[in-house]
């Protein structure tokens, strides 16, 4: 307040030493800014006596001077308030000077509305409001998407005065990358030079681009039993973002929750669906991401079959013995349903009916322990062939049978080797095979070593409740005995060649090799004798 008093002083002296030249009247600050219900102090200076102000505002007297006075307009009020300075100077003239007023409200109420999630490829529309601001003429908006100005207006032109609310709009086409970009709403009151500068940004949305390009597609089975539990699988494929897609599976007033699994671009849903009635059911899956909800339906044709009863009465018997086979249902049959009775051995059926109730009668024999008959009823459901059947096997009991490919007439071994002794038997209930030779008991499937006195004939005996049957296995053994005989003619085969071998030798050699060994002694005593003659002539009377 001191500060203000010296500018007041100051002013004053500066008016005095005009009056002297001329007289005039001065207002400060010429152009206040002022909050709107703030307040304001004008100064009022002037050559001449008697200053006063006039206004509408209310105001008290702040200080005074000999040429200035101060008023404090302790609440400004008005969007259009024009103080008005005065002052009456010598000879009657009266100096007259307005302020000229900038009453504002500051932009502190910055609304981004709330940013959907926005279908790619589609334009949508952002919209920013800025509550109760003025004087318009002085406000920017500014919508920034991602750090870049999207969109930049001004109202310079305004000529409003009062407060007001303003909204800007502007339109966006988004794709998949914005996803996750930030949007902000900045709002600025620039009431320089004479006033401050108000900026207020708005909270942040980020942008939720998302992708549907084709509608979901619904799997039920085509046709399903009354109270049979199936599965319902939507899914949709190419979606962004996948994650959060929404399902809804809804049947006969009722829905489903879903189990929902997502795999890249793809998410579907499963549940489990029943229906106690026959006829057409219908089903839909709605599919929600962001503002798209594509909708899919399908249909499921409901049948009704009852299960077959089959009854073999006995189901065993004795081979020779009659067994009724009766085929029937565990309910009604609707129009439609045929029952059948038929067995294994891909014959025809032994009859068809449409009633309830089907009878075969059967004279068993060997070959029909183990025969299976099959009862079935079936019918057409929307082009497709439904069939429920249950099956049973006939036991038949008969005595042993042993034929040659499971037990052998012959068996020929050789004694020293390792046999085994196989012998088996048909029938039911299987029978017991026992083969004896004498006393002694083979044991079956055992390898044995083989001796002479496995040679002969085994007894096979096969029994079981029913009967028995038998049969005798024939045992050659093959060994090695000597031959005296032979042996004996062998030897003396051996002494003839040996002797006569002998004499054709003693032939040869008296006839040839005697004949030489004269001829050669009888050369050597004549050569000797001719040497000693031949010495004696020449006077060699040693000789």
């Amino acid at each position: 307040m001191q500060g203000f008093l010296c500018f007041c002083l100051a002013l004053s002296a500066w008016g005095l030493a005009r009056g002297a030249e001329e007289d005039f009247i001065n207002i400060s600050p010429q152009n206040p800014v002022v909050e709107f219900n703030g307040f304001v102090v004008l100064n009022c200076s002037s050559s001449c006596k008697n200053i006063n102000l006039e206004t509408s505002l209310k105001w008290v007297e702040a200080g005074t001077g000999t040429n200035w006075k101060a008023f404090n307009l302790t609440k400004v009020d008005q969007w259009t308030a024009t103080p008005l300075c005065l002052a009456r100077c010598d000879a009657g003239i009266r100096k007259v000077l307005r302020a000229n007023f900038t009453v504002y409200r500051a932009p502190d109420h910055v609304v981004l509305n709330p940013v959907p999630k926005m279908e790619i490829g589609k334009e949508h529309t952002l919209r920013c409001q800025v509550l109760d601001v003025a004087p318009l003429k002085n406000l920017t908006v500014t919508l920034v998407k991602g750090g870049k100005n999207l969109l930049v207006k001004t109202y310079e032109n305004s000529t409003a005065t009062e407060a007001e609310n303003v909204t800007v709009s502007h339109n966006i086409t988004v794709q998949k990358e914005d996803h996750g970009e930030e949007i902000t709403c900045q709002a600025a009151l620039d009431l320089r030079p004479d006033g401050p500068l108000f900026e207020q940004a708005s909270h942040t949305e980020s942008l939720n681009p998302v992708d549907f390009p084709v509608d979901p597609h619904l799997t039920t089975p085509s046709i399903v039993e009354t109270d049979t539990e199936i599965t319902v699988t939507c899914d949709v494929s190419g979606v962004f973002p996948a994650k959060e897609a929404k399902f809804e599976i809804s049947y006969g007033g009722k829905s489903l929750s879903p189990e929902v699994n997502v795999s890249g671009d793809s998410a579907s849903a499963r549940g489990q669906v029943s229906f106690s009635s026959e006829g057409t059911h219908d089903l839909t899956c709605t599919v929600s991401l962001g503002p798209v909800n594509r909708t899919v339906e399908g249909s499921v044709n409901v049948y009704s079959l009852p299960a077959p009863v089959l009854h073999l009465v006995p189901s065993e018997v004795v081979a020779g013995s009659t067994v009724m086979v009766n085929c029937t249902s565990n309910g009604p049959l609707s129009p439609g349903v045929v029952m059948r009775l038929k067995d294994n051995k891909e014959t025809p059926p032994f009859r068809d009916s449409d009633n309830l109730f089907v009878q075969h009668e059967v004279k068993t024999h060997e070959e029909d322990d183990g025969r299976e008959f099959v009862c079935e009823v079936q019918r057409m459901v929307d082009g497709q062939h439904v069939v429920k059947h249950i099956t049973k096997s006939l036991t038949v009991f008969y005595g042993p049978r042993i034929n040659a490919s499971s037990c052998p007439n012959t068996l020929t071994w050789k004694e020293g080797d390792t046999e085994t002794l196989n012998c088996s038997a048909y029938g039911n209930p299987p029978p017991t095979v026992e083969c004896k030779k004498g006393g002694t008991s083979y044991s079956i499937g055992i390898p044995i070593s083989v001796t002479r006195e496995h040679d002969g004939m085994v007894h096979c005996n096969a029994t079981n409740p029913y009967g028995f049957d038998g049969k005798v296995v024939t045992i050659v053994v093959e060994f090695y005995q000597l031959n005296i005989l032979a042996i004996i003619l062998s030897i003396a085969a051996v002494a003839i060649i040996a002797a006569v071998f002998s004499v054709v030798y003693y032939q040869y050699y008296t006839t040839h090799k005697c004949g030489e060994y004269r001829l050669k002694k009888q050369q050597h005593q004549r050569e000797v004798g001719n040497a000693a003659e031949e010495k004696r002539l020449n006077g060699d009377t040693s000789v």
